[in-house]
């Protein structure tokens, strides 16, 4: 049985040689793609692991719920003013909602009646 090598030796042509034409070959067809298409086409995006959501507000523990205001009462003087509740962790809801007597800041008992409605 013949192959195809076989016969280009007896022909005269070596095995580098058409190897060499046949790499050549499909070179420029890529190079065609490429041109024709502009640009190679990219691999898609890793997958971006999308981050976990806070659990609901009937998930936080009272124990979670106290920390979140400690931590964000800076001043520790038992209220949390607007720019101290931009540091909460658990935000059931807005300043202004949770504001029930609309006095400017945040007490304790406001911010824990916020998981409760």
């Amino acid at each position: 049985m013949k192959t195809l090598f076989a016969d280009r030796q007896r022909a005269g042509v070596p095995r580098r040689c058409v190897a060499l034409v046949l790499a050549s070959l499909v070179g420029c067809g890529a190079a065609s793609a490429l041109a024709q298409g502009g640009a190679a086409p990219s691999p898609p995006p890793a997958a971006i692991a999308p981050q976990a959501a806070p659990p609901p507000a009937a998930r936080w523990t009272a124990e979670e719920i106290r920390q979140a205001f400690d931590h964000a009462d800076t001043d520790s003087n038992g209220e949390l003013s607007r720019a101290e509740a931009q540091r909460l962790a658990l935000l059931p809801r807005s300043f202004e909602d949770m504001d029930q007597n609309k006095d400017g800041v945040l007490v304790r008992a406001e911010y824990e009646s916020a998981f409760r409605r």
